[in-house]
Order: structure tokens, then C-alpha cells, then sequence
């Protein structure tokens, strides 16, 4: 309970004990104060003020007389020396009661005040500010003797003591005194805690600075402190670099490797084929070019598996045609069933067969749509047909085409072979002359042509697909502005030296539109060059009304026909192609191992009027290449001598190999900057029906030439 000034209920506010048996009639006088405790707010002050000075608002009660309306005097008693509690039954005080004092009310409360007289026995004189609290009492109690919980001395008159009718400490208890049960009395007093007394948790309340002092457990946990901080920084940051450092040179040798997953994986998946044969060798997987570069393998057929056939939807990466090649009015038929392997290489079978009205029967396999390359270096290990060098009959070829036309399909063909130009002027145009048919001159009339043109320079019908495209018409992409074709660059085609003894092997590419009498420049080693000219000579045959050409011969070995060893040549060609700096391009041809032949880009450059074509540069090829295999016989290629002809004859290959600057792998036969697939697509009927010699024969409209036919 709480009085004026937020005192808590002191000792000095209550009766002294009374008996237990008292009935509240015989009430002993309480005692004067101490000496000394006169400055205590619960003591009577020893003014000699009269006792009817009201008690101040703030005090919480009201001032004069109990005769004054009722309101009773102060609750001092100046004898006594302190406020006697309202509480106390008997107060002697002249505040109205509404019912008589109760026995057992006088008792009751007689007992509280016992209890709180005898916690307060032990004060000293001089001792202020004491309270008494109560608490619960715990299980710990029974150790403390009832003399400590109360002051010294005082003893109970009584052995049960009693707060209502419960009983608190009984003798005849099965709980003892020693054991108190309830609510128990202490004495509180602040000024214990003013004058210096510290208990266990002051030293959270202390206001000071701390004292600094270095001890054991202070370094431990500075160690400790230290040491997590490191491992930390050893897991996130020394560790990963550690880790990069480590694997940084395995990580640049599977960068960019198709074959295998960025875990240096090499899948090898149940029906998905593999663009480099298990049974290649790890010897032959890099190369160094011609051009110092160094070279990875990125394709490989060993052919090593015998039995395999090429019938369409059979292989992965080829396929046999089933077509007559029309374009060159081949003697043979290209049927599917000659083209297979056996004893661990390709075999392309020629037969002296009549089959679909003509007199012998062939095979050609291509790798169109299924797998090309953009730049790079291809080898092919060859055993000729024929009894000897000197047979003169038999066309073998392998050579590349650019995907966007088919070899064998006309109509796909058509407007596209053998373009390689990216420049919108006259080139474009039908038969290289203006639409009125004025020009150029060197168009008009070429000494390099022949009688069976006319004598004119070309007669190819126009770029179909040319930078000279008008916007909304058909091509291929990526824009109407890019100029699109089918190039051709061959390996090789094997021939009869028609200056001498022996046999040669043509190697070549194909451009246009053409230059002025098919001429390429040869004044420098940049432009062109032989490397052996004992072995390789540069080529008469520059062209025709249909294609320039820019090729050379290289004498062929007795011991590469089948019927004089059959052992197995290589050859192949290596080249570059950059549309960002298209100068640098180039192809070398290779024969057993070494280079034969070179030509530069600026060897098929502009032909400028008034005394040229007035065209502008050709390219070295951009455009993906597929490979195209194949074993014909052709009046329009060599005279035919089948006296020098066995059948059936048979090309031999034993591998296929393709590899590509290292870091600069681009296989794929539909790449962004070059796309094929959706235009061929698109155009279906052109490219599976090779009956079809022409594109409008297919059904399709050539797109509008800005420059020829305006937009």
C-alpha cells in the first residue's frame, strides 16, 4: 500500500501486536518514536503545531476537525510520535466506522500487525526509510530460520500465527515453522543500497570506464576471433583462386570444344553420332597449317566400319543421291545401293550397267544440309580408279559446295552456282551485261569464251539472291543487302595429263561472276603461287560462259590406282575467309602432305571498266560448305577411252578429316551470319526434286534486282 510521497507502508503505520485472543477492547499505547527520526516522512514531526492543521490536497486527505462536516481529524497522533494506520482496529482516531469492530476482524488484522511489528524489532534507532514487502515464500525458506526472516528477538507469543482463517505456521502442522508456506515478511531498506552495499549484477550498472587489463582468455578469444576471419577468407577468396588457377588450362582447352561439356566430358549418347569417329587417332587431332596457325580436328569419318550405306535418313553426316547429274551430262546413273564401305574405307562402285536409260552406274555421297564447314582445312586419303596412270575415262571428284545450293538439283542451283559476291553493280546482272544489252564490252565479247557461247563472257542468269535485292523480296537472309551463293572449291578431279604421260589431279575453285577472258591476277606470291612447279603447273583452263576458274595440276603416282597398288594419297585444302577483313582470305591445296598451290583474295579482285568487266571483288567462300564425294564419266570433263577402263571400277577413300583454326570452330550448315535452313525450307520443291532444272521451273519467281529491274 502506498502513502503521500510514494512511501510504501512502513512499521510505524501499524498497531503493535496484540494478543491473539484479544478481542480489540484492551489496546496497548504505541510507543514514542526514536530520537533521531524526526526527519522521517512516516514520523510525526516535534513541531507543536496543533494537531487540527489540515493535511495539504497533495496529501490525499482532507483538513479540519471531525466535527468540521464530518471529515476526520488528521491521522497523527502527536503523542505517539507517528500516522497510525486506518487499518489498525484499534485506531483510536474519530474517523466514523460503518459496522462495530468484529472479533474476528480485530484478530485479523492484530495478527498482520504482529507480523510486521516483529519484522521491524530489529531496526536501529536512526534507521529511516525501512519498508516492509512481502514475497513468496520458496522451497530455499525452510534452510533460513524464522529468526532471520524476522528480527532479532522477536519471538512469537504465539506458535500458530494466522492471516485470515488460513493457517501460515503451526507446531501441530505437518509443515513446521521452518518451513513457511504463503506470503512471507522482510524489511527493505534503500539507504543499504545508497551507502555502498553491491549486489552481483552492479557491475552492469556502473557508469565508469572500464578498466583495461589483458588476460588468457581475452588472446584465446581474439585467437579464435581471428582464426574464423582467416578460414573465411581462405574458403571465399583463396580458395577460388586457387581452384581457377589450377584448372585455368584445362578450362582454355575444352573453350569452345564442341565434343565435350564444360566438365572436359566427351558424351558419347545412343544414337547421336559423333562429329569426330572414335576411331580416329589422338595423333592426327591437331594440326599446324600452312598458314602457322594450329588447327583441331572439329570432323572425322575413318570409314573404318564395314557394311555401312548411305541411303537418305540412314547416316548422320551423308547421303547417297539418287539422281542423274544433268548439269554436266554424265554417262552414269548415281544410285544409292554403289555407295558402301568395306575393309575399312568408302567404296564408290562404277558399273558398265545400263540403269535408268543410261549406259553406266555410279555413286555420289554428299554431306548437304547434314554437316559443313565455314574455313578451315580438309584432307582425303584417295586410291584412284583404273588399271594404271594412264586410263582417261573416270571422273573422281571431291569437292565442297556451299549449302545453299544442291549438287544434282538444278532449280536449287540455279541463279546461285557458282557465285561468291557481296557487291550490288552490273556482276549481278543476267549475263553479266546492262539491261538494254549495251554492255559492258568485256561481257559482250570474250576471246577466252567459246563458239559454243557465242564468244560472250557469261551466261549465267544473275545473282538470284544479290545485294541488290529489293526490300520485301525473297532471300535468304540475314538481309535483302547480303549477297548469297553457292561457291565451289574442289579437293580434287583426276584426269589423264592431256600434255603427256601420266595422270593429273585438278585443283580449283569456282567463282563469279567473271573477269574479262576469266583472268586472275598472278604477278605476286600474295595473288598466286606453285610451290613445286616440277610436280604442279597453273592450269590453261580458266573458265567458260558458266564459271571461272583458278586451278592447278599436280601429277598424280602410278602406285594411287587400284590397279598399281592402290595405295592411298592425300589431299586436301586449306583455307580463310574473314567478312571483316575479306583481304586476308585465302586457299592452299595440299598433295601428300605438302602444299601445291596458292591464291590470295586479291587474286580474283575488281575488274574495273572501261577495259574490265566492272565488277567487283569475288570472295574466297563465306559461306558454309557441304562435301561432296563422288565417281563419274563425262565427255564434257576428258575424252572417254573405256579401252583404258576396267569394270566395275572403284574410288577408294579411306578418311575424311576436318579441322579448324584452333578457337575458330564453325561447323554447322545453317550458322546466323550465313543462314540456309528456313530459305530451303521455304523452297522445298527446288531442293528435292532434281528433275527440276530451273528455279522458275520449281514454281518460285526470282526477287527484284534494284539495279536491273528497280524496285
Amino acid at each position: 500500500m502506498t502513502y503521500p510521497h510514494g512511501s510504501a507502508l512502513s512499521a510505524h503505520d501499524v498497531s503493535p501486536p496484540s494478543s491473539d485472543e484479544s478481542s480489540g477492547s484492551s489496546v496497548r499505547a504505541p510507543s514514542s518514536p526514536a530520537p533521531g527520526n524526526a526527519d522521517s516522512p512516516l514520523l510525526a514531526p516535534t513541531s507543536t503545531s496543533t494537531p487540527s492543521t489540515p493535511v495539504t490536497a497533495s496529501g490525499g486527505l482532507g483538513s479540519g476537525s471531525a466535527g468540521n462536516n464530518g471529515i476526520p481529524p488528521p491521522m497523527r497522533s502527536a503523542s505517539a510520535g507517528y500516522i497510525s494506520s486506518p487499518l489498525n482496529p484499534n485506531f483510536q482516531g474519530g474517523m466514523p466506522r460503518s459496522r462495530p469492530v468484529s472479533a474476528r476482524g480485530s484478530a485479523f488484522l492484530n495478527r498482520i500487525a504482529s507480523e510486521e511489528s516483529a519484522a521491524f524489532h530489529g531496526l536501529t534507532p536512526g534507521q529511516r526509510g525501512s519498508m516492509l514487502l512481502y514475497r513468496l515464500a520458496s522451497d530455499d525458506d525452510k534452510e533460513i530460520n524464522s529468526q532471520a526472516l524476522l528480527a532479532p528477538g522477536n519471538n512469537l507469543s504465539s506458535k500458530r500465527f494466522s492471516i485470515g482463517s488460513e493457517s501460515v505456521f503451526s507446531y501441530d502442522s505437518k509443515y513446521p515453522t521452518g518451513a513457511p508456506r504463503g506470503m512471507v515478511p522482510y524489511v527493505y531498506d534503500p539507504e543499504l543500497d545508497a551507502e555502498g552495499f553491491d549486489a552481483a549484477d552492479d557491475e552492469l550498472h556502473r557508469m565508469e570506464e572500464p578498466s583495461f587489463a589483458w588476460s588468457w582468455r581475452g588472446f584465446a578469444n581474439i585467437g579464435l576471433l581471428l582464426l574464423l576471419i582467416a578460414a573465411l577468407l581462405c574458403l571465399f577468396i583463396l580458395y577460388p583462386v586457387l581452384t581457377f588457377l589450377h584448372n585455368n588450362a584445362r578450362n582454355l582447352a575444352i573453350d569452345n570444344n564442341i565434343h565435350i561439356n564444360a566438365s572436359g566430358q566427351l558424351p558419347s549418347l545412343i544414337q547421336l553420332p559423333d562429329l569426330i569417329d572414335s576411331a580416329t587417332t589422338d595423333d592426327v587431332k591437331t594440326r599446324t597449317g600452312f598458314d602457322g596457325e594450329d588447327y583441331e580436328l572439329v570432323f572425322s569419318d575413318e570409314f573404318n566400319t564395314d557394311g555401312r550405306t548411305f541411303y537418305p535418313g540412314e547416316d548422320p553426316f551423308w547421303e547417297a543421291v539418287d539422281l542423274w547429274y544433268g548439269a554436266t551430262e554424265d554417262l552414269e546413273w548415281y544410285a544409292p545401293d554403289n555407295a558402301f564401305t568395306r575393309d575399312g574405307h568408302l567404296v564408290l562402285l562404277m558399273e558398265n550397267v545400263p540403269w535408268q536409260g543410261l549406259q553406266y552406274r555410279s555413286a555420289m555421297l554428299q554431306s548437304w544440309n547434314k554437316f559443313c564447314f565455314t574455313s578451315g582445312y580438309i584432307e582425303v586419303a584417295v586410291s584412284f580408279p583404273g588399271p594404271n596412270e594412264e586410263t582417261q575415262g573416270y571422273w573422281p571428284g571431291i569437292w565442297t559446295m556451299g549449302n545453299l545450293g544442291r549438287p544434282g538439283y538444278g532449280a536449287a542451283t540455279d541463279g546461285l552456282w557458282p557465285y561468291t559476291y557481296d557487291s550490288c553493280d552490273v556482276g549481278t546482272f543476267p549475263n553479266q551485261t546492262y539491261s538494254n544489252g549495251t554492255g559492258p564490252a568485256a561481257a559482250l565479247q570474250s576471246t577466252a569464251s567459246r563458239d559454243k557461247y557465242n564468244f560472250d563472257l557469261s551466261w549465267l542468269p544473275g545473282q538470284r539472291v544479290s545485294a541488290c535485292t529489293c526490300p520485301g523480296e525473297d532471300h535468304p537472309g540475314p538481309s535483302n543487302s547480303k549477297g548469297r551463293g553457292a561457291p565451289e572449291i574442289d579437293v580434287l578431279e583426276a584426269q589423264k595429263n592431256k600434255l603427256g604421260p601420266g595422270a593429273k589431279v585438278s585443283q580449283s575453285a569456282q567463282f563469279a561472276p567473271f573477269s574479262h577472258d576469266y583472268v586472275y591476277s598472278n604477278a605476286t606470291q600474295d595473288e598466286w603461287w606453285v610451290y613445286d612447279e616440277t610436280i604442279t603447273q597453273a592450269n590453261t583452263y580458266v573458265g567458260s560462259a558458266l564459271q571461272q576458274a583458278v586451278s592447278g595440276l599436280t601429277d598424280i603416282d602410278p602406285q594411287y590406282f587400284n590397279g598399281t597398288g592402290g595405295q592411298f594419297q592425300t589431299y586436301g585444302f586449306e583455307y580463310w575467309a574473314n567478312p571483316q577483313n575479306r583481304g586476308e582470305g585465302f586457299i592452299t591445296w595440299m598433295s601428300g602432305g605438302k602444299p601445291t598451290i596458292r591464291m590470295g583474295a586479291s587474286a580474283v579482285g575488281a575488274d574495273p571498266l572501261p577495259d574490265g568487266s566492272g565488277i567487283s571483288e569475288r570472295l574466297i567462300p563465306e559461306e558454309p560448305m557441304s562435301i561432296i564425294l563422288n565417281l563419274a564419266i563425262s565427255s564434257s570433263f576428258q575424252t572417254v577411252d573405256t579401252s583404258t577402263m576396267t569394270f566395275p571400277s572403284e574410288l577408294h577413300i579411306d578418311y575424311v578429316r576436318i579441322y579448324q583454326r584452333k578457337g575458330q570452330t564453325n561447323v554447322g550448315c545453317d550458322p546466323s551470319d550465313y543462314p540456309t535452313a528456313d530459305y530451303i525450307s521455304r523452297h522445298e520443291n527446288a531442293y528435292t526434286n532434281p528433275n527440276l532444272t530451273s528455279w522458275a521451273n520449281a514454281g518460285y519467281s526470282r526477287p527484284k534486282n534494284s539495279q536491273y529491274d528497280g524496285c
